[in-house]
């Protein structure tokens, strides 16, 4: 069986992780790419030998597609999303599944009612280091989680996006959410799945803080975020997002009863456990991918060896409403300076 792919969206991560991506998996064969930027989508068809669409409400129709990636920018997830579904395509949305909690339960209520599949992009779940943390996490040696910090932050956006300090990332009108929806969004699906637990609360302080517009101003979604946590089995912890670190940090550390655990801290040992200042195991598992680095994700093997299967996808949007919950609600903090209850009212 082979799955016959459209993807809409023509930007630098459709460009180094989605298009080689499907090229690369032995199940799966491109059908067609589209982008409203004529140009850009005819160049990316020539390449990789598909058919370019300009209307994504065209390719959707098209019966020779069996599922469609959705990496537009974020204020069309849904909409996009829940188009392909109601065609009959099983769908891969990149994070965050939209932005507001009412596109997001749409999503759902579709996918259920098509009863196809829709994944979302969280790719940090399928990372060999994350992989094994889970693994050792849940088979209760080190005991109960009590704190953690994670943090996913580089140099920006338009060290990235093709269109530089102009990219879509840094306007609300398109975005919808800055840093928080674009990087903590991240770590917080990755920490609720590695400690198998759901937050009940968050605070948050957020601002922007060094990123301007080509003309000097400063960009109107915030590019820092630091938060604090609080879980249902009672961990608390910190997460820090941005847009403004020299060096890219993408590490998290886990403090349990029995040790602690380190992750993507040391470039030598990705995963390392500590059960006293002598005492450790230390794992060589590959390096982590960066934005200058790329390696392969694993989304897309993940999401097509699933449709081939005819398994539930790895990451599925029930996830992807849990993590943007979460945003939304240290976007409530930052907006009230109130600590935020999960689930919000209303």
């Amino acid at each position: 069986m082979t799955i016959k792919v459209g993807i809409i969206g023509a930007g630098q991560i459709v460009r180094i992780r989605h298009l080689p991506e499907v090229a690369n998996n032995p199940d799966a064969t491109l059908a067609g790419i589209c982008d409203i930027n004529p140009e850009r989508v005819s160049e990316l068809a020539e390449q990789y030998h598909c058919q370019a669409f300009t209307d994504y409400k065209e390719m959707i129709q098209q019966p020779d597609i069996d599922a469609i990636v959705v990496a537009a920018t974020n204020k069309l997830h849904a909409a996009m999303t829940i188009d392909a579904l109601n065609a009959g395509k099983h769908v891969l949305c990149e994070k965050p599944i939209a932005t507001t909690l009412e596109d997001a339960k749409r999503m759902l209520e579709t996918a259920k009612k098509t009863g196809k599949q829709l994944m979302i992009g969280n790719n940090q779940r399928l990372e060999a280091s994350h992989q094994k943390a889970r693994e050792i996490l849940a088979s209760g040696r080190l005991g109960k989680v009590l704190t953690f910090r994670t943090t996913f932050g580089h140099p920006g956006s338009e060290d990235w996006a093709a269109e530089g300090l102009n990219t879509w990332f840094y306007k609300k009108d398109i975005a919808g959410l800055g840093v928080l929806g674009d990087l903590a969004v991240h770590k917080l699906d990755l920490i609720r799945w590695l400690i198998d637990d759901e937050y009940t609360e968050v605070s948050a302080f957020a601002d922007t803080l060094s990123k301007t517009y080509p003309d000097g101003t400063l960009i109107d979604v915030e590019d820092n975020a630091v938060s604090i946590l609080r879980t249902k089995k009672g961990a608390i912890g910190t997460l820090a997002a941005s847009w403004s670190y020299a060096k890219e940090n993408n590490s998290t550390t886990i403090y349990c009863q029995n040790g602690v655990m380190e992750i993507y801290t040391d470039p030598e040992f990705p995963l390392a456990i500590h059960f006293n200042h002598v005492q450790g195991e230390y794992y060589q598992l590959g390096k982590k991918s960066t934005n200058v680095e790329q390696l392969s994700s694993g989304v897309m093997d993940a999401f097509i060896s699933a449709l081939v299967a005819g398994e539930p996808v790895p990451i599925t949007g029930e996830d992807g409403y849990k993590a943007l919950e979460a945003v939304l609600a240290l976007q409530k903090s930052v907006e009230t300076g109130r600590v935020i209850s999960i689930p919000m009212e209303g």
